[in-house]
């Protein structure tokens, strides 16, 4: 049996699917490192299963217990870009000859991007290249010991991978549609030809991302949006790389995306659950605090070796980080903020 280890790719980090086990349950779930915690995205997964408004039943099933439990590694955020992942996920559980896999004992690791419609049709997504640089850490290691990695996704996206030449050890898969994923599984007897090797022995947004581990930082993606003549009244917009509503467990790393409608100065807080408050942003590993200029989503990142570095641990329960922009580079008290300034909150659970 060839064992194949199925990464989905999130701005997040690449999400290993552990498996997939049929249910008789009266809806499909996604449950987080075989515990209890159903993720947020189950209701669209229970969608892509069901047969009417989803593929997975009608392409594989159908199934006498009606549902799956499909189990994962870390958090899926917003968004439909799980689907092709999820799709090569249950291909191989379907299979007689694969197997799905550990990333340690893998043939093989696939790392997917990409929407499913119900044509089979493999759609293009955003943030590819934060999902390259979230990716870099993890891969390098694989690179190293020689395992086979393929990047698959629809075929703008796989133009961008290829267009930022992958190092020796990757091929990049350019994907129309479902058909074409199926014989990179090795599912129909047709199998894409192998991309010719590298020198490069990076990836440059690799080397970004392996430069990045370790340390705050911030750096900005630019976003394209319509130009607008009209001026708008200031705004902030907090979320993370793992949705609006996240869930974060000990030892994750806390990563916030920060959107500004006019050029501001950002200061960020973060409350514990114990009431303790302390400033995410600026910290004394930012050399050059700028402000953040709209148009743009700036994201704010911590690392294992940064004094401001979020790393959760005890207590669990519900905490906050709490963001204020200015058109002024003001003194920010948390504890008694200026009226007059810009704020949005991003509220989270923390569990053990």
């Amino acid at each position: 049996m060839r064992r194949i280890a199925i990464l989905i790719a999130t701005t997040g980090g690449p999400v290993l699917v552990d498996r997939i086990t049929p249910e008789p349950a009266p809806q499909s779930m996604v449950c987080l490192r075989r515990q209890s915690d159903v993720l947020p995205i189950s209701a669209d997964y229970d969608d892509f299963v069901r047969p009417g408004s989803g593929v997975i039943m009608r392409e594989f099933g159908p199934y006498e217990e009606g549902a799956f439990r499909l189990d994962v590694s870390d958090v899926i955020g917003t968004g439909l870009s799980w689907q092709l992942g999820v799709f090569a996920a249950h291909a191989i559980f379907e299979s007689d000859e694969h197997v799905l896999s550990d990333l340690e004992t893998a043939d093989q690791i696939i790392w997917l991007t990409g929407t499913v419609d119900y044509d089979l049709n493999v759609g293009d997504v955003d943030h590819m290249a934060e999902k390259v640089e979230s990716s870099a850490l993890m891969l390098s290691e694989y690179i190293t010991k020689g395992t086979p990695i393929i990047f698959a996704a629809g075929q703008e996206n796989a133009k961008f991978l290829e267009d930022h030449q992958p190092p020796q050890g990757i091929t990049v898969v350019s994907l129309e549609n479902t058909n074409d994923l199926l014989k990179v599984l090795g599912l129909v007897k047709e199998v894409p030809a192998q991309a010719p090797s590298r020198n490069t022995s990076f990836w440059p947004m690799a080397v970004l991302a392996l430069l990045a581990v370790g340390a705050v930082f911030a750096y900005s993606q630019q976003e394209t949006v319509s130009e607008k003549t009209e001026e708008v009244a200031l705004e902030i917009d907090v979320t993370s790389d793992r949705g609006e509503n996240p869930i974060f467990f000990y030892g994750d790393y806390l990563n916030l995306w920060v959107e500004v409608t006019q050029e501001a100065w950002v200061s960020c807080f973060y409350k514990q659950v114990d009431g303790t408050i302390f400033q995410l942003y600026p910290n004394d590993k930012v050399v050059e605090v700028q402000s953040f200029s709209p148009k743009h989503k700036h994201v704010l990142s911590g690392g294992n070796n940064a004094t401001f570095a979020i790393q959760f641990g005890p207590p669990a329960g519900k905490e906050e980080v709490r963001c204020y922009a200015s058109p002024n580079q003001i003194d920010i008290d948390p504890e008694n903020p200026p009226h007059d300034v810009a704020v949005d909150v991003l509220r989270f659970d923390l569990k053990p």
